[in-house]
């Protein structure tokens, strides 16, 4: 079991696709983060929720010669 961050919502337990979006973040080493303990800090990150959304990421990736880690957390593969 590892540590998702405090935004972390988990899918539901059926979303294949979901979880393996899931996987495929944490195991880029990306928590889902956004705010601060304090409640007063910045908007949370993006994170993508459909494994179509991780695979169009990668992609944008190998072509932008980007970590994964990098596409992952981008809103838009397009901004690549």
């Amino acid at each position: 079991m590892r540590y998702a961050g405090h935004d972390f919502a988990a899918p539901r337990r059926a979303d294949d696709s979901g979880w393996g979006a899931v996987t495929a973040v944490l195991d880029a080493g990306l928590r889902y983060e956004g705010f601060q303990v304090c409640g007063c800090g910045r908007e949370s990150e993006y994170r993508p929720r459909r494994s179509s959304d991780v695979r169009s990421r990668r992609r944008v990736a190998v072509r932008a010669g980007l970590c994964e880690a990098d596409a992952l957390a981008l809103r838009d593969p397009a901004d690549a």
